[in-house]
């Protein structure tokens, strides 16, 4: 028969053994769970980050869709409310430049020119003619407005010369030309 003693000493032989392997067991969670917690504070890392850059890249697209949105009511407008741009003829001669522009509806009071050696800008402002409340316009094709014109030109000018006729709703710019001295060289 087992004696008491052996027995006792066998049960808190298992007792010891089974506490240390509920130690070893404890530790091995508590790894665990540190490590799960670790790899979850990684994981919202980077779920933050990729948010972050879906968010920049969300905003980026609808900045880029107000400002082509901006441009195109801007572009919308321009053409609807501004008169289109007048037709021009630039015609060269041997001693002038001459530049006919159509303005219909303009008086001339209303156009301004600037002149370079090199270009020529010209401003002309239509004005609505028919202003009211009680005006209802069945149809209504002409802009009002300012427009203006800038031509490059293909020769230098003598710009204190230059005159301008307004007749007819046609302006006529003449702008005599600098002419450039050709020099012959002799053959030997």
């Amino acid at each position: 028969m087992i004696d008491k003693k052996e027995m006792k000493q066998k049960m808190d032989d298992v007792k010891s053994s089974a506490s240390e392997k509920k130690e070893d067991v404890n530790d091995r969670i508590n790894e665990i769970k540190e490590d799960t917690n670790d790899k979850t504070d990684d994981i919202q890392e980077e779920v933050g980050k990729r948010r972050a850059h879906a968010e920049k890249l969300v905003n980026d697209i609808k900045n880029t869709i107000k400002v082509k949105q901006v441009e195109v009511g801007k572009t919308l407008s321009d053409y609807t409310t501004s008169p289109q741009k007048p037709p021009a003829d630039i015609i060269e001669t041997n001693d002038n430049i001459i530049i006919k522009i159509n303005l219909p509806g303009v008086a001339k009071e209303d156009i301004d020119i600037g002149i370079t050696d090199e270009s020529i800008d010209i401003l002309a402002k239509f004005e609505d003619e028919i202003e009211g409340e009680d005006i209802n316009y069945i149809q209504k094709e002409r802009s009002y407005g300012e427009t203006k014109r800038t031509l490059k030109l293909s020769s230098e000018i003598k710009v204190k010369e230059a005159s301008a006729k307004f007749k007819n709703s046609v302006l006529t710019i003449k702008l005599p030309r600098i002419k450039k001295e050709i020099h012959k060289l002799d053959i030997n």
